[in-house]
């Protein structure tokens, strides 16, 4: 579901805080022997946020979401899309 924000910086507390919770950078596994693997890609972000007029929107899991402002703005579509 979406959610809305005031601010760039109210969405980077809440983001940063859930990261935080959920021990983000979360470090890549092999999938052969089920170790870490130093060497892959970290995933960085819970989500991300996108600039809709004066808010800014992310999607977030329900699980996730409580005391969030739940919101019918979409982020806009590239320009190049049909």
């Amino acid at each position: 579901m979406w959610y809305e924000w005031n601010s760039e910086a109210d969405f980077d507390n809440w983001h940063n805080h859930l990261c935080a919770e959920l021990g983000f950078p979360i470090i890549g596994t092999n999938q052969l022997t089920g170790e870490l693997d130093e060497n892959a890609q970290k995933t960085i972000n819970y989500t991300i946020s996108f600039q809709v007029s004066d808010k800014y929107i992310a999607m977030v899991e329900d699980e996730y979401s409580d005391g969030l402002i739940a919101t019918n703005l979409r982020p806009p579509m590239p320009e190049h899309s049909l």
